[in-house]
């Protein structure tokens, strides 16, 4: 995967040699330029150039390019490697699908993308978002010409706007983990909507471009509870197929990046092949999580492969984790990106993850009620901090970001919880995906890595669109795929985050989850970098990590600056070690900030 820019303007106005090097993160990713008199296009891909580099139709009319990748069939790929022309085969068989039936055609494909299709007979360029939002692309709104990129800080620099900096998102990110849609660190860049298609009309003095029209428009059709069952069959069928074709055997090896819980164990059987499948377990210590994954890979006869992170493996891998994910994600979600030369010595040609999956599937975008005895989930009221836990602050620009939360939130939906209320809710707030609270987890593997995201399927959008609330609540209707996917051994295992085998009781659940919650509370009181699940002990590294404290303490007086104004003069610390509990987010969010104030301002 990887990305692109794309630059209408006059050609002495373009900066593509500035911009080619900033998108080519490592010097093995391969770099593709089209420049021409009416624009100018960058790609890069990390992937198998023959199947995913850009291609030209034979008489020279045609060209497409694709950040992401398309999901076909085993009969498809076979097909689209007959196809005439240069290039890679999946963007051939975009070409042939936009011959077809235009760029709407190119829409309905499956997968996770933004695809650019240059049609020289009609003296136009589409520019293609899929519906999910899951493969970002940004315009930069003042230019009479359009600029168009992946990534908001190289297009930031190619049209001048480096410097240009929308406060309010910054400020949004700092108290909120995110930035909402379709804002960016920059006051003129803003996203293209989900599930879209701009079309760039050239031929004139200047490229104009047309209205942006949805290729896509979401039906929500919520199920009641009783339906449970069928709609977890027809998800369970559409995972599956997902899955399988993002594991055929002529994309080289598959990965799964394997946890002990339900999410990975459920998208490795998916596979149909599991097999064949490599099983990697990033960990620190081999404790109780890596444990289960290795039961799973085992049970299902993967491949395992322990991936050990180094002491310092987060901060090593801090300052190039946050230019590559444009900063808009913490830097504690960079998980995979020092993994990247292990995963391409394993010759791994798709990697698959179960990121997303509490999103969609499980009601992480929900707020919820948890009864501290059965430990089950039910809907709560409205309230603006739901997964990441948002800072209060009481300064001007904390006002602004209340503002923009109002906006997108009024009043009239925040105080209804019917179903339909719900469901507008978490839809503005998980979409576009890529926007998400651990964004950098997917964006540096979407850039970097043979990233093939596994539930990208119109069939599985079908599906989800029918999940009603208490499908979601409870895993109620993913416990259920998982039990149509994965055989009843591996549902057995016990699920790393209950400790009870997926599917148990209510009552074993919750005592597994009550005993898990003491364990954890003594883990405690012998502090170390690990815990006993897959994650960092934050609050403990922070406080001992000398690069850390590096990376904390270097001179960005427009980070310092900025913090002022965002928390009050003294509303942040010098001392790493100050931050503990809650604010410990809040400084991972900081940090984020200020190397990428540190790269931005210089």
């Amino acid at each position: 995967m990887g990305d692109f820019l794309i630059d209408f303007r006059e050609p002495s106005r373009r900066s593509i040699a500035a911009s080619a090097k900033a998108l080519q993160f490592f010097p093995d990713m391969t770099l593709t330029r089209l420049e021409e008199p009416g624009f100018s296009l960058i790609h890069t891909t990390s992937d198998d150039a023959a199947l995913w580099a850009p291609a030209g139709s034979v008489d020279g009319q045609l060209f497409a390019a694709s950040t992401g990748r398309i999901a076909l069939d085993e009969s498809d790929w076979l097909a689209a490697r007959q196809l005439a022309g240069d290039g890679g085969v999946a963007a051939r068989h975009i070409l042939a699908t936009y011959r077809a039936g235009g760029a709407e055609a190119v829409g309905r494909l499956d997968g996770h993308f933004t695809i650019v299709v240059v049609d020289r007979s009609e003296n136009q360029v589409h520019v293609i978002t899929d519906r999910w939002g899951l493969a970002p692309c940004f315009r930069h709104e003042a230019e009479t010409s359009p600029v168009l990129a992946s990534h908001p800080d190289v297009l930031a620099d190619a049209t001048g706007e480096g410097q240009v900096w929308d406060r309010t998102s910054l400020a949004e990110f700092a108290l909120t983990s995110k930035v909402s849609a379709p804002f960016s660190y920059y006051r003129r860049i803003r996203s293209l909507p989900v599930g879209s298609v701009l079309t760039v009309q050239m031929g004139h003095e200047t490229a104009q471009c047309r209205p942006v029209r949805p290729h896509f428009t979401f039906h929500y059709d919520p199920q009641p509870a009783e339906k449970t069952e069928a709609v977890a069959e027809e998800l369970a069928a559409a995972l599956g197929q997902a899955a399988r074709r993002r594991s055929l055997p002529l994309m080289g090896r598959t990965a799964v990046a394997l946890s002990g819980g339900l999410d990975s164990r459920t998208l490795l059987c998916a596979t149909g092949r599991p097999a064949e499948v490599l099983a990697f377990c990033c960990h620190d210590v081999e404790n109780e999580e890596f444990r289960l994954a290795r039961s799973i890979a085992r049970e299902a006869g993967a491949e395992f492969v322990p991936l050990r992170r180094s002491p310092e493996f987060y901060a090593e891998h801090a300052r190039l984790g946050v230019r590559i994910s444009a900063g808009l994600g913490s830097l504690a979600s960079n998980h995979f990106l020092g993994f990247r030369d292990d995963l391409r010595s394993l010759g791994v040609g798709s990697l698959l993850t179960g990121c997303y999956w509490d999103y969609l599937f499980k009601a992480l975008g929900y707020n919820k009620q948890v009864n501290r005895w059965t430990t089950m989930e039910s809907a709560g009221p409205f309230g603006f901090s739901y997964y990441a836990r948002h800072v209060p602050s009481a300064t001007d620009l904390a006002g602004s970001v209340r503002e923009r939360l109002e906006a997108q939130f009024p009043p009239g939906l925040r105080a209804v919880r019917t179903e339909a209320a719900l469901v507008e809710i978490e839809h503005r707030r998980l979409f576009p995906l890529f926007y998400e609270e651990d964004s950098t987890a997917r964006s540096v593997p979407q850039r970097v890595l043979p990233w093939y995201i596994p539930f990208a399927d119109n069939a599985v959008m079908t599906a989800r669109l029918k999940m009603g609330t208490a499908m979601k609540l409870n895993r109620r209707a993913m416990i259920q795929v998982t039990q149509r996917l994965c055989s009843p051994r591996i549902a057995g295992i016990p699920d790393a985050n209950t400790g009870a085998p997926i599917g148990a009781p209510v009552w074993r659940e919750a005592l597994s989850s009550h005993a898990g919650r003491i364990r954890r509370r003594l883990g405690r009181l012998r502090a170390t970098r690990a815990t006993a699940g897959s994650w960092l002990n934050w609050g403990y590294y922070i406080g001992h990590s000398q690069p850390i404290r590096e990376l904390w303490q270097e001179s960005v007086p427009a980070a310092d600056d900025l913090f002022a104004d965002i928390l009050g003069p003294g509303g942040w610390h010098r001392d790493p070690g100050a931050y503990s509990g809650s604010g410990v987010n809040l400084f991972l969010r900081l940090l984020t900030l200020k190397i990428w104030l540190s790269q931005r301002n210089g």
